[in-house]
């Protein structure tokens, strides 16, 4: 209920110029990933008795999973994944198991660990986070019809971004100093001065450009950036069937969307490579063959190149304009807690955000508590999801459990293909 008081009482924005009107709205329950699979938050105080189970962790929020269909197909597939023997089958697609949470559509829960937990407001601070305040934002032509690739930036904005196909977007500051919202989309264009009504509560606003049409739709980059260094050998094998079945149904799913893949690996400074590129190509077996062909080798140390990943993946690629772009990072190490490397990981985010590449962490087993607040980090600033691999397909070695509330176990194949469409709809 606290959630939701919170929403109501949300700053209240009411500004009125020529072509460009803004007002409250309230934020719905799920970003991005709306669909029957997704679980309403429940407040991590509250879940015990309702049918959630809670792991405990030393200093952490209990991760909680929804008990139910979802989590006996989970054991059902780890049950049919292992011989007599106990030894795994052959690896293939719909094996591995996954969950999501979305911090953009809970972002009190997300606001909240700061107070309940030490170790967040530490590693905010390892990791340079600044995005203490947020302001929602939706754009629409007519007040109901979602504009999609509209620009928003502001004075005072940590990040630029690009909004999705409901028209939302977010923005996110250090303080909440009043400030000048700027939306353009094609030829339409408007300005808001805004100033923060509560700085304790959520900041939405509604904008309407008369007349505007989205900039982008009707076409998707899509890409795959892979940790390969050793420590992914447990789950490798695995997430190469996954990853050719996700390209080949996404491809398959969206046959009249002009679809361009990118399948990228990385590993660290000193390894045989740092990062191994690939260009977008419409040519599904060309990327299905570059996935099978890679193994995992290298790395030593827990940290890995994950900046020279980011770096390739928005530097070195031809993402298209008007395409709906998004990239899944496939890891289970930080990048190295280096200055210069920490400002170019930021540096990264904020380019992504810009660039309107929706990043969706995929955090594989080994993942520690700091590298699961950087990757839900970069997740909500860019727009996209945080996903994660969990134990229940008995695949590989033991998967931390997120601080995070209700969520349902689902086959990973079949959870990153929803997520997606999701941006497509």
């Amino acid at each position: 209920m606290k959630k939701y008081l919170s929403i109501i009482a949300a700053a209240a924005v009411i500004l009125s110029l020529t072509g460009c009107a803004g007002k409250t709205y309230d934020l719905p329950d799920s970003n991005a990933t709306e669909s029957p699979s997704a679980v309403d938050s429940v407040p991590l105080e509250n879940a015990e008795g309702e049918g959630y189970e809670s792991t405990d962790l030393t200093g952490i929020t209990p991760g909680r999973s929804k008990v139910g269909d979802t989590i006996s197909e989970g054991l059902d597939i780890a049950a049919e994944s292992v011989n007599d023997a106990g030894d795994f089958s052959e690896p293939q697609a719909g094996m591995l198991t996954g969950g999501e949470w979305n911090d953009n559509a809970h972002w009190e829960d997300w606001q909240d660990l700061y107070s309940t937990h030490s170790e967040w407001n530490s590693l905010k601070e390892i990791w340079e986070n600044r995005t203490a305040h947020r302001v929602a934002v939706t754009v629409t032509s007519d007040g109901k019809t979602p504009v999609e690739g509209a620009k928003l930036w502001g004075k005072g904005c940590l990040n630029s971004a690009v909004t999705d196909n409901k028209g939302r977007a977010y923005l996110f500051f250090d303080d909440t100093a009043p400030f000048e919202l700027s939306c353009e989309c094609k030829d339409k264009s408007c300005s808001l001065n805004v100033d923060w009504v509560d700085p304790s509560v959520d900041q939405t606003i509604s904008i309407t450009l008369d007349g505007s049409e989205s900039s982008v739709g009707g076409k998707l980059d899509l890409m795959i950036m892979c940790d390969t260094t050793g420590s992914m050998n447990d789950e490798l094998d695995y997430l190469k069937k996954e990853l050719e079945n996700i390209v080949r149904k996404i491809k398959s799913d969206n046959e009249n969307i002009p679809t361009n893949i990118s399948v990228n690996f990385y590993r660290d400074e000193g390894d045989e490579y740092v990062v191994r590129q690939f260009p977008f190509t419409d040519d599904i077996e060309e990327a299905a063959a570059a996935i099978r062909e890679q193994s995992a080798d290298g790395g030593g140390d827990f940290a890995e190149a994950v900046h020279a990943a980011l770096e390739s993946a928005l530097d070195n690629h031809e993402w298209r304009e008007d395409a709906v772009k998004i990239m899944f990072l496939v890891l289970d190490a930080p990048p190295h807690e280096d200055a210069q490397i920490i400002d170019s990981v930021n540096d990264s985010i904020k380019k992504a955000a810009e660039m309107g590449v929706r990043i969706i962490p995929l955090a594989s087993s080994g993942i520690d508590t700091s590298t699961e607040y950087l990757l839900r980090t970069i997740a909500f600033q860019t727009g996209g999801t945080y996903t994660f691999l969990t134990d229940d397909s008995g695949i590989g070695n033991s998967h931390l459990a997120p601080t995070v509330g209700a969520f349902n176990v689902e086959k990973l194949s079949d959870m990153l293909i929803r997520i997606v469409n999701s941006y497509l709809e």
